[in-house]
């Protein structure tokens, strides 16, 4: 069903005006069409792509054979990546790309499918990162939820903003599990989760709309949508510095065995993104939220910055800083 949603909104977004650059590079109308979507990280050793075929007709996409993708650099070619064959999710990555960008970069793809029958070209910029690193305070406590208090644990986030310049950002705390096993010292992991972010408390993730728990409970109307993925801008901080106060539950691990030693780290990413990249999450972000009402609020328009095809390439650099918040040595069990 989710398949079906997405398609969907990816056509009605071919209606409206949602492209921010067109580029001369296969401009001509195609049936059935090369969908592309990608969200590229600076300084990843690898990055994926995920490259499909979409007959808007027929409203349903298929996988793609004999495809390609020539990666540009400041007009640089560096690599051409080939679709692999991936057995997963709708929008699983099936090109991987080798090529480790930086901040500043120029990227430019150049994608192929069915042997050259199909051409979709992009062109994305990497944003800088902030300069200053961030700090990080945190606090356990408690927070009501419903009818009841639960426990989290509360973060505060000072970031300096980049000067001179209008910024847009997104909040990931990412957690990180590793086993070290006992009997062979090996260590593994990551293995990653991603908390939910509560920010009902800041003013900047909620865009001036702060909420507390008692709203849904007395039914206080409000259409506000709840800023799921966490992205903001600095239009209330502008050339200064802001501390984000957000909730995430406790972290903890949950593996029962007792004989390997475990401990968890949490990683809180600010990403640095570009505009295009804001207002593609933002719409996202409505699409996929229960807040969303069709009946009452303005329709969402999906951008896109594929040319010859549909989709959307969005880019970002970091800074991040990681803790270590659980270490939980190999437990004894009574003989």
């Amino acid at each position: 069903m989710k398949k079906n949603l997405f398609i969907l909104f990816i056509l009605v977004s071919m209606l409206f005006p949602g492209c921010e650059n067109e580029l001369p590079y296969m401009n001509k109308p195609q049936v059935p069409q090369l969908l592309m979507n990608a969200f590229l990280e600076a300084g990843k050793k690898e990055n994926g792509v995920s490259l499909r075929m979409i007959d808007t007709d027929k409203q349903q996409a298929d996988c793609v054979s004999n495809g390609s993708i020539v990666v540009y650099v400041n007009g640089q070619k560096t690599e051409t990546a080939e679709v692999e064959k991936v057995y997963g999710s709708f929008d699983d990555p099936n090109c991987t790309l080798k090529t480790s960008f930086r901040p500043g970069d120029r990227i430019r793809f150049e994608a192929t499918a069915e042997d050259g029958q199909y051409q979709a070209g992009c062109e994305v910029e990497i944003p800088f990162p902030i300069e200053e690193t961030i700090r990080v305070d945190t606090l356990r406590t408690q927070l009501r939820g419903g009818s009841s208090m639960m426990d989290c644990m509360r973060y505060k986030i000072t970031i300096h903003d980049r000067p001179n310049e209008k910024n847009y950002y997104r909040l990931i705390i990412e957690e990180n599990t590793y086993r070290i096993s006992s009997e062979t010292g090996i260590k593994y992991g990551p293995f990653s989760s991603y908390p939910e972010i509560i920010n009902q408390e800041d003013i900047v993730l909620t865009d001036g709309h702060l909420t507390t728990a008692d709203d849904d409970k007395f039914g206080i109307l409000d259409w506000t949508i709840r800023n799921l993925s966490n992205v903001f801008t600095d239009g209330r901080f502008e050339n200064g510095s802001y501390t984000l106060k957000i909730y995430t539950s406790v972290p903890h691990i949950s593996e029962s065995n007792g004989k390997d030693h475990f401990y968890l780290d949490v990683t809180v990413r600010l990403l640095s993104i570009s505009q295009p990249y804001y207002r593609y999450l933002r719409a996202m972000n409505c699409l996929n939220s229960e807040d969303y009402n069709e009946t009452f609020m303005e329709p969402v328009i999906v951008p896109q910055n594929v040319s010859g095809g549909l989709g959307f390439v969005g880019a970002s650099s970091e800074q991040q800083v990681t803790l270590r918040m659980v270490d939980r040595p190999p437990l004894s069990y009574p003989k």
